[in-house]
């Protein structure tokens, strides 16, 4: 019997030898998603084995047999994480994302590399939830790469996948890890670009997200629906919904405007997300403050850390093999040298 180990590697294997078939430019799927598969393809194994590490937190708090356990790929982009999970041998695969692309690409490819997906859900967590209910499934896993800081609104969307039936597990593990301060200031740059100086659009561009600077999009916002303000509070209103999208931001400044008490909705000196869709420029989550919305008497909720990835530069690889040495030194817990956390939720039956 294989070992949890030489399983995770197995299946990494047998992902490699598919995903390095494929012909990427000839496939019948987005240049969005073309762009990430070729990534994958490209540096295979500088990203497995951050997948690994995930994999195996997985299967450290796995109470079931993998061939008995239903997983689900939240926010899950090109699919890697889907296909991985077929590969171990999961019982049930349920792929999610908000993007309706992704969706359709990822169908796509699992059909063509053939790592079979059981089901798709389009949509946010509500739309999981409902779906998986629907289905009468119960899940076991509930993992993402890179998804955590994107989600607008975390302590509704712990709200609602509490009401899947329990037990299961999370495990969602983000490379946005503030707790690292040379990770911190680079967040920082994103949140400033994306607020005050915007993207230019290519031929591969997601078509749900913004170009605009964030700013310049809730000025526009706000101005069609009071378009009697002046220009000094329109900039202010639009400075202090920063963090808000869609309805919320109208909201708040109606009651701005009322109460006639201007203030930032978010204390955060530079978080900031896409006002058209919620999308975070990659949240700097307070994990202190996340852990109390989580955890109660029949969930347990930690953070642990990760290691770094090594490449074909020697050079550049010495500072990660002290930096390794360190974070193992340090603990699963101690964040600081890491350059990513995972969030592990446990929630009892």
């Amino acid at each position: 019997m294989k070992s949890d180990n030489e399983l995770i590697d197995s299946a990494i294997e047998s992902l490699f030898h598919k995903i390095s078939k494929v012909d990427i430019p000839t496939i019948a799927i987005s240049e969005y998603n073309k762009r990430y598969l070729k990534e994958y393809q490209k540096n295979f194994y500088f990203f497995m084995p951050l997948y690994k590490q995930l994999i195996q937190k997985i299967l450290n708090k796995l109470s079931k047999p993998i061939s008995e356990s239903n997983f689900i790929d939240y926010g899950g982009g090109c699919g890697i994480l889907s296909y991985l999970a077929v590969e171990l041998g999961f019982k049930k695969v349920i792929y999610n994302d908000i993007y309706e692309v992704s969706v359709k690409d990822t169908k796509v490819i699992a059909e063509l590399i053939n790592c079979p997906i059981d089901y798709f859900i389009s949509g946010d967590v509500k739309d999981v939830v409902d779906g998986i209910n629907a289905a009468s499934l119960q899940v076991d896993v509930i993992s993402s790469f890179d998804v955590l800081e994107h989600i607008y609104d975390l302590e509704n969307w712990f709200n609602e996948i509490n009401k899947l039936s329990k037990p299961f597990i999370i495990c969602f593990m983000t490379t946005a890890n503030t707790t690292n301060p040379i990770i911190n200031r680079r967040l920082k740059k994103i949140h400033y670009q994306a607020e005050y100086v915007g993207s230019k659009r290519t031929t591969d561009w997601k078509e749900r997200d913004a170009a605009l600077p964030f700013l310049e999009i809730r000025k526009k916002m706000i101005s069609k629906q009071q378009p009697k303000i002046n220009d000094q509070e329109l900039i202010l209103l639009a400075k202090n919904t920063r963090g808000l999208f869609g309805a919320d931001i109208i909201e708040s400044v109606e009651k701005q405007i009322r109460t006639k008490e201007y203030k930032q909705e978010l204390s955060h000196p530079t978080n900031t997300c896409d006002p058209l869709t919620g999308n975070w420029a990659e949240n700097s989550i307070n994990l202190k403050f996340l852990k109390t919305k989580i955890q109660n008497k029949n969930t347990t909720v930690q953070y642990t850390n990760g290691y770094y990835s090594y490449s074909n530069n020697k050079f550049l690889n010495l500072p990660k093999y002290a930096l390794n040495f360190f974070i193992k030194l340090f603990g699963k817990q101690s964040l600081f040298l890491s350059p990513n956390y995972t969030l592990e939720v446990v929630y009892k039956k």
